[in-house]
């Protein structure tokens, strides 16, 4: 194998697109992982990544999954999903053309982005209301 792994490179590149993003006048910071400042009521979070090696004649790559969660936590009866669907909208369009710096030696062949799953949770006094977009890319 000697094409390199792409997920650090698409974090970053995600991050970059998708940090401190503001959706409705509120600001969603990105996490990869885990969320690590506190408790907050809106986010993104890189969650899952996976990866499939292809091998073709023009050279080793890479199929990639990545899964990006948009998070809005709201108070029971207050508020609605409009805020998590606006931002899941925003993330469509700041991933629809998705490419990585040439200094990584990594080309994006094709993208398709996808909403994979909607979630609602009550957590005691909480909805929490999640939407799970993947992005497929085909990377050499």
């Amino acid at each position: 194998m000697n094409a390199v792994l792409p997920d650090n490179h698409i974090n970053k590149e995600v991050y970059d697109r998708l940090h401190n993003s503001v959706v409705d006048g509120e600001t969603f910071p990105l996490y990869v992982s885990r969320v690590t400042n506190g408790n907050p009521k809106q986010y993104f979070l890189i969650n899952t990544q996976l990866n499939d090696q292809e091998y073709n004649k023009c050279g080793n790559g890479w199929t990639n999954s990545t899964e990006i969660q948009v998070i809005v936590r709201l108070k029971k009866n207050e508020g609605s999903k409009v805020l998590m669907n606006n931002a899941t909208q925003e993330v469509l369009a700041e991933l629809e053309d998705f490419s990585l710096p040439s200094a990584t030696g990594l080309k994006v062949n094709n993208v398709a982005l996808s909403i994979a799953n909607e979630i609602v949770d009550e957590r005691g006094s909480e909805i929490v209301y999640q939407k799970i977009i993947r992005m497929e890319t085909s990377i050499r």
